[in-house]
């Protein structure tokens, strides 16, 4: 299914159907983008004053995205969710903003290491509303039981 999807626009071909696991989301995306991604917490995002609650990173082999720390499983979701819905969204193709940082910004990256990283402190921005827009549709996926197929027949 993909509902998701905004008349017109690119997306990247996954499907989200209810009763979608993060993780099984995760590898669908992986799949569908040919590489790997990993997903790490960064602590230096709390000391932004909260703008900063996730960032993607898109090296030429992987893509990484780095979330804000957080007690809540739910809040940490959503993070990550916000940061795969631009992948979905093909935001780093479609994106004229999209920003160009070296290693020195990250102290685990190479030095020659060129990203792509889509992170912005505003959900005014057209490309944020969106992410976070897919975000929330996607969260009510994971949070919803999927049909069996007793209902399907019996209601």
């Amino acid at each position: 299914m993909r509902a998701w999807i905004e008349e017109g626009r690119p997306h990247l071909p996954v499907d989200i159907e209810p009763g979608i696991t993060l993780a099984e989301l995760t590898r669908r995306v992986q799949v569908a983008r040919g590489r790997p991604l990993r997903i790490d917490e960064l602590p230096a995002l709390s000391d932004s004053d909260g703008a900063l609650c996730g960032l993607w990173l898109a090296t030429d082999d992987v893509d990484i995205i780095l979330h804000a720390p957080s007690e809540s499983r739910l809040h940490r979701e959503q993070f990550i969710l916000h940061e795969l819905a631009h992948m979905l969204l093909l935001h780093d193709r479609v994106d004229d903003k999209v920003e160009y940082v070296t290693g020195s910004v990250l102290p685990d990256m190479e030095p020659a290491t060129v990203i792509k990283a889509l992170a912005r402190d505003s959900i005014n921005d057209e490309y944020e509303r969106r992410a976070e827009r897919l975000a929330d549709v996607i969260a009510t996926y994971i949070r919803s039981q999927p049909v069996s197929r007793f209902s399907e027949i019996f209601g």
